[in-house]
This record gives C-alpha cells, sequence and structure tokens, in this order.
C-alpha cells in the first residue's frame, strides 16, 4: 500500500497517466483537418487522416523542459534498455524529479484520437510515398514511354461505330452488345502509375424501347499535350538562339562582354570551396547525436541547447564571411545564403527528429521499470493501464520509424553515413526511411543534366538581354539627384514596366530548374521515389493554395517544425501559430534581401506579410464563388511582385 502510495504522489508518474488519457477532449490539443486550413499551413493533404494531430508536434515541441511534453526520468540504462527493465530509473531523487516535471509543466498534449482508444502517432502530420512530379507524370514520362502521335480520332471512330451497331441490334431487336469501357491504362513504372493528363470520365446513358432497355457507358475523352510541350520548348530555344545570335553581332563577335557571363564564372573555387566547408560542418549536429548516443550528453538537458545555439551560429558566420571577409559578388552570395537555409533545415529536422525519440526511449525505459515494480503490488488499474498505454505509444514510435530495415531501428540510425544519405535526399524532412525507387535511369539523369544547363543558358540569355539593362538605369535613378518623389516614382513606373516581362520569363525558368530539374535529377541518383515537389500552383484561386504547394519540401518544414511546434513549444493558437510561420518566413526573405542589396528596406517583409489579410479576403464567400476572379488576382501578383520587389530595391 505504501508502494502504491508513493507512485501515485510522483508527480512524473502523474504526468504521464495523464499524458496518455484516452479522452482528450478537456485538454488543448492541436487539431489539423480539413476545416482548419490555416493560410496554406494545414495538414498535408497526403497524411493521414486524423481527428487530433497533438502528437504531431514539432522536434521544437521537445526543446523546452528536457524538450517535450513527454513524461520521463532520465534513466541509466543500457543499449538494448528497451528490453531491460531497471529500477534505478525509478528511484530517483526529489529534488531532480521536481525540477524536471517543472519544464514539463505546461506541456499537455493527447497522443489519442478523441474518443478513441487508437493513439496518433508524432510524425502522422505527413507522409512520403511512390508518386511523380507533376510535370514528369502527365507530360514527360507519357511522351517517352506512351506517345503514339494522335489517338483522340481512332478513340471517337470507335466509339462511333460500337454506337452504329447498338443502334441496328436495337432496331432489329436483338440483345444489346457489350457496354462501352474505358481503355485500359498501362500500368507502367511505379513513379508514372499514379499521374497523367488524358482524363476519362465515364457516364451512363439509357436507352428505352417497349421492348428493352439498354445501359451505354461512354467516355468523354481528352488527349495529353506531349506534342505542346515539344513547340513549347522549340519555340524557347528558337528565341534563344535568336537572341544569342544578335548580341553576338551587336558585340563585334563576342561573349565577353555579358555581365551576366562574368557573375556566372567570378570566385567559382571559391565559392565551391566555400559551399564544401559548409557542408561539413554541418555534421556538427551527428556528434551531438553521438555524445547522446553514448551517454555523454543528455538531450532534454544540454543536446538541444548546444544544437539551436549552433544552428543561429551556423547562418550568421557564413553571412558574415561571404559579405565582410571573402567580399564576393551578389549572385555568389545568394546561393551561398540559400543553400546555408537547406542545410540549417536538414540540421534542425535530423537534430529534433532524433531528439524527440530520445525523450520517447527514456519516457519507455522508466514506464517499463515501473510495471515491473508496482504491477503486482497495485490494484487500481488505472495506474497499470496508463502505465501500459505508455509503453503502448512509445513502444509504436520507436519501432514504426523502421519498418523494413530493423538494422537502422532508432537509435542504430544515428550514424554519418545515415546523415550524409538524407543530406542528399530532395527533402527537408527528416525520416529513417524514405519509399525509394529500384534503379537508376540513366537516359533520365542525362534528360534532366541536358535540362538543368539548357534552363540555365535560357536564365542567362534573359537576364542578360531583358533584365540587365533595365537593373542599370534603375541604378542610375537611385544615383540621380533627388528631384521629388513625384519625378522618382514615375521613373520607377517605368521601370516596372520594362522589367515585368523578363521577370515573368525567369520566374518560369527558376521554378522549372529547381523543383523540376534539379530535383528530380537528384532524387533520379539517390533513388528517392517520392517526388511530389510542388503542386499544381498555376491553378490557385488565393495565396493560402499558393503558400502551401509551390513548395512542398519547404512547406512541410514550416509546418512541422515552425507552425505545429509553436503550439506546442509557446503555446499558440492557430492563428498565432499562423502568424509566427509567416512572420518568420518573412523575416528570412528580407535577409536575402540584405545579401543581395546591402540594405534593409522591409519591402519583401511587408508584402510577405500582406498575404495574410490577402487569404482572409480569398476565404470570404464572395471571393470562394469566384475562382476565375481569384486565379486572374493570383498571376497578377506573380507577375507583378518580383518586378515590384526588384525595381524597389534598385530604385529607393
Amino acid at each position: 500500500m505504501d508502494k502504491e502510495k508513493n507512485l501515485l504522489e510522483n508527480e512524473q508518474f502523474l504526468r504521464i497517466q495523464k499524458l496518455n488519457a484516452v479522452d482528450a477532449g478537456k485538454r488543448q490539443s492541436i487539431t489539423v483537418n480539413n476545416e482548419d486550413e490555416l493560410y496554406g499551413l494545414d495538414s498535408d493533404s497526403n497524411s493521414p487522416v486524423r481527428e487530433h494531430a497533438t502528437t504531431t508536434t514539432t522536434q521544437n515541441h521537445s526543446v523546452v523542459a528536457s524538450n517535450g511534453d513527454v513524461a520521463f526520468i532520465p534513466g541509466t540504462a543500457t543499449e538494448d534498455d528497451t528490453e531491460t527493465v531497471t529500477e534505478k530509473v525509478v528511484e530517483t531523487g526529489d529534488h531532480v524529479l521536481r525540477t524536471h516535471v517543472k519544464t514539463l509543466s505546461s506541456k499537455e498534449k493527447s497522443r489519442y484520437r478523441h474518443g478513441s482508444s487508437n493513439f496518433t502517432s508524432y510524425f502522422d502530420d505527413m507522409s512520403f510515398e511512390h508518386r511523380p512530379s507533376i510535370l514528369d507524370g502527365s507530360v514527360n514520362e507519357p511522351f517517352k514511354t506512351k506517345f503514339v502521335g494522335p489517338t483522340l480520332e481512332k478513340e471517337i471512330r470507335k466509339r462511333e461505330k460500337e454506337l452504329m451497331a447498338m443502334r441496328k441490334n436495337l432496331h432489329y431487336g436483338k440483345s444489346s452488345p457489350d457496354a462501352v469501357t474505358p481503355p485500359e491504362t498501362n500500368d507502367g513504372a511505379a513513379l508514372t502509375a499514379t499521374a497523367t493528363t488524358s482524363t476519362t470520365t465515364t457516364t451512363t446513358t439509357t436507352t428505352s424501347t417497349p421492348e428493352t432497355v439498354v445501359t451505354v457507358e461512354t467516355t468523354i475523352l481528352s488527349s495529353n499535350f506531349s506534342g505542346l510541350y515539344v513547340a513549347f520548348w522549340m519555340a524557347i530555344a528558337f528565341g534563344a538562339v535568336k537572341a544569342l545570335i544578335d548580341y553576338y553581332y551587336e558585340h563585334n563577335g563576342s561573349f565577353r562582354d555579358s555581365e551576366i557571363l562574368k557573375f556566372m564564372t567570378t570566385n567559382l573555387f571559391t565559392v565551391a570551396s566555400v559551399d564544401f566547408i559548409m557542408y561539413l560542418s554541418t555534421y556538427y549536429v551527428v556528434g551531438i547525436q553521438y555524445l547522446c548516443k553514448w551517454g555523454f550528453l543528455k538531450w532534454g538537458s544540454t543536446g538541444w541547447i548546444f544544437t539551436s545555439i549552433y544552428e543561429i551560429l551556423f547562418v550568421g558566420f557564413y553571412m558574415y564571411l561571404t559579405e565582410n571577409i571573402l567580399k564576393l559578388h551578389w549572385l555568389s552570395k545568394i546561393f551561398l545564403f540559400l543553400h546555408s537555409l537547406v542545410l540549417l533545415m536538414k540540421m534542425h529536422s535530423f537534430a529534433f527528429y532524433n531528439g524527440y525519440l530520445w525523450g520517447i526511449k527514456e519516457e519507455l525505459q522508466f514506464s517499463k521499470s515501473a510495471l515491473a515494480k508496482y504491477r503486482d503490488s497495485i490494484k487500481d488499474p488505472k495506474v497499470i493501464g496508463a502505465l501500459e498505454k505508455s509503453c503502448e505509444f512509445c513502444s509504436f514510435e520507436l519501432s514504426s520509424q523502421s519498418l523494413n530495415d530493423q538494422k537502422q531501428k532508432f537509435p542504430n540510425n544515428i550514424s554519418a553515413r545515415n546523415f550524409f544519405m538524407f543530406t542528399v535526399f530532395p527533402t527537408l524532412i527528416y525520416q529513417i526511411e524514405y519509399p525509394r525507387t529500384k534503379e537508376i535511369r540513366w537516359v533520365y539523369v542525362l534528360e534532366k543534366i541536358c535540362a538543368i544547363f539548357g534552363t540555365i543558358f535560357l536564365m542567362m540569355i534573359d537576364a542578360q538581354i531583358l533584365m540587365y539593362p533595365v537593373a542599370m538605369r534603375a541604378v542610375a535613378v537611385r544615383n540621380s539627384a533627388w528631384t521629388g518623389i513625384v519625378d522618382r516614382l514615375l521613373k520607377w513606373v517605368g521601370l516596372l514596366v520594362d522589367i515585368v516581362p523578363g521577370f515573368i520569363v525567369m520566374y518560369i525558368l527558376d521554378f522549372y530548374l529547381i523543383w523540376d530539374a534539379i530535383l528530380n535529377c537528384v532524387a533520379e541518383l539517390t533513388k528517392f521515389g517520392d517526388r511530389y515537389f510542388y503542386g499544381d500552383w498555376w491553378n490557385c484561386v488565393s495565396w493560402a493554395d499558393f503558400s502551401r504547394i509551390w513548395n512542398i519540401p519547404v512547406h512541410k518544414f514550416l509546418l512541422r517544425h515552425v507552425y505545429h511546434s509553436s503550439m506546442s513549444s509557446f503555446k499558440l493558437n492557430k492563428s498565432q501559430a499562423t502568424l509566427m510561420t509567416f512572420l518568420l518566413s518573412s523575416v528570412v526573405h528580407e535577409l536575402a534581401m540584405y545579401v543581395i542589396f546591402k540594405k534593409l528596406r522591409f519591402y519583401l517583409f511587408f508584402f510577405q506579410m500582406l498575404q495574410m489579410p490577402l487569404v482572409a479576403l480569398t476565404n470570404t464567400k464572395f471571393m470562394k464563388d469566384r475562382t476565375i476572379i481569384g486565379n486572374v488576382s493570383f498571376w497578377l501578383g506573380i507577375c507583378m511582385g518580383p518586378s515590384v520587389m526588384c525595381t524597389l530595391y534598385l530604385t529607393f
């Protein structure tokens, strides 16, 4: 009885009991569903359907209070402590216990669906599966594997003959022919089976006579646009060749005067060296995880602090290095800055994913130890049930992260090799396993390499001919004598009109280069199966849609590590978490402008934050019923936004 009383008075145990309670309705929890689309930061559409995603809070949620809302006592178990129960875990001093519980006092998250005994995993906020990118799935792959010329007319003629035969059979009173069914689809490769531009819609037509009733299934066909895809790139190629030839003769048969070419070829060795050193420095987080694995550090007390400080210093140091020490050109600086952000996000995801699992692992130690010690002496089924649920949830979290290769089961996944593979995968969200393809299609890789260099070539021509001259005029206006705000605004409007066409082309080419050519090439080389790098953002009718689907890797990172994390760690509501996410994104975008223009004007910061009221406007009933207007407004922003930003920073 004394043992039961001691356990029930143990705040640490009561904490676990509360976390594992089935009734989650009376507690605050993160609820993410289709009705809660939060300014483009709602749950991934491919995530499992759930009512309460309370455990999808990010690894940042592990940061506070020994990092997390999990209740545990730091144990002293061996490597195989999930199988070995030690009583030392429970026998912890009251001072250590109270200090630890104090840091967790404000963290209450449910692990169970509302009104159900089924728990929700921390990692249910998103999923990875075999799927192609939109362009590859709808244009490129069908063109390479199934393109046989025009097929629509053949299908129409075939259906006409079948309908004529049906009418003849009806006239002579014969039984109806077999119903017309849609043509079978070729399954093809795993990456191409989920997307196609050839849509088929089946409708049912019923024809009746006094004698017979015949039902015929007809199919509405639409051809794919592979031919137009070829024509588009051919038109671009001819336009680029013409521009190149004109430039060649205008500059006395030489390309050496091209400013853009000089930008692209300056300090290449220095940039490559800095980039390589920057990449190597990301392995710091692997070292921290190794120290946690060997028992020299505790993630909940010191590991997360060292990691968080290093992440801040990482970006700041390389910004200072490229600007004040190496004094690199703006193009080199912005490349290194953007790559440093990619590496930062990868470091953060790797570190805090494993940090969360350290907390789960130690909670499992505590729960198993308590069960082994008090199962026979405690008669209260609620006490034993809470510990059993804790063991069940923690065991699931640890085991479900590696289903195909048990050798990679946490913490065996903590290794330099595992981190290296994550850094080369085209994703910013770390997990132990990803969907993988069986082989590398080297012809496909060659195609993407050609697309990469071809697109860069087109971007250089666009920048040199359509954008650079206007940019130089803008700089001249900025350096000219001040003649009044009205005169400066009129000149700015003229520059804006001149640079818009070039910026539209640059925006589209930049999107294709990064999200389709480069990421697909890297994915193919690494056998990474999930190619869902972007959605059909060109059909967006609101900025909420755009912020969610135009850059899927970054959206997933913000969803897990900023949006969910801010709600769990700082107890923000959904609107506040959305504001936090947009604020962080706006600050990073403004830093990018500072790297390029060497000044803070907060123009981009303002326009980024302006998306929030625009989202609220598009969510009104008036705009929801007018999707065409929404799409036109969206494209107006896409066409004008980058040009407005560039000319503002250059002119004022």
